[in-house]
């Protein structure tokens, strides 16, 4: 049996249904200054705060007269506009896991890589922000997954050791950050399917969570 205490929702992919928005929006964006990008490398670098996602595009591509500071800002501000006017889409059984948590008495936390303000807006327009007891934002950390530091400040503010902790994420770069933390990870599957690296660095694959509310019944 486990020994978990809490757990620490990533937000895009686990909480929000907006990776593949993102990456749609990456698409558009590339391809209007001639340049072509798919959901394979987007995902490639999603889990990522904005400066880490340009580092690893520029790795990816190496074509230096790419501008993807600019094109990042673009895409960021035609994806905020669309969020902004319409109810954000919630990945199924986000509800139902908050509310076997709270019954349960698990700590809750957000370890996401998008800033405070924006992460914040979203969280309290769907009805979430009130439920979780901790939260660390990419502008708050100075590494980016797939460095622990995001999650190691989440466990602290818990007051829960990283063993202690369950890290729910869909994205190579935040299982690898979970793994290099020391905490159990769960990859709740999204748009990257999971890949023998991604599987050693979890103790469960599940498609939706749901099936990480059976597995917390049958293994915690």
């Amino acid at each position: 049996m486990s020994n978990i205490k809490g757990v620490i929702f990533d937000m895009d992919g686990v909480i929000f249904d907006t990776e593949s928005m993102s990456s749609d929006f990456w698409r558009k964006t590339m391809a209007k200054y001639g340049h072509e990008m798919n959901d394979e490398i987007y995902s490639e670098v999603m889990g990522r705060n904005k400066e880490g996602v340009i580092e690893g595009l520029e790795s990816i591509y190496k074509d230096p007269s790419i501008d993807f500071r600019k094109i990042s800002e673009e895409k960021t501000a035609a994806m905020v506009e669309q969020l902004d006017k319409n109810p954000i889409p919630t990945l199924p059984g986000i509800y139902e896991i908050i509310e076997y948590l709270k019954l349960k008495g698990y700590k809750m936390g957000v370890a996401t890589s998008t800033r405070k303000f924006r992460a914040e807006k979203r969280l309290k327009k769907e009805n979430i922000y009130d439920h979780m007891h901790a939260f660390m934002y990419g502008d708050e950390v100075e590494k980016s997954k797939p460095h622990p530091e995001i999650f190691l400040k989440t466990a602290q503010m818990l007051n829960l050791e990283p063993g202690e902790c369950l890290v729910l994420e869909d994205s190579p770069s935040g299982i690898e950050a979970a793994y290099n933390g020391g905490f159990k990870c769960i990859n709740v599957v999204d748009m990257k399917k999971p890949t023998e690296q991604m599987k050693k660095r979890t103790i469960a694959i599940c498609d939706d969570l749901f099936e990480v509310i059976d597995w917390l019944e049958e293994n915690n």
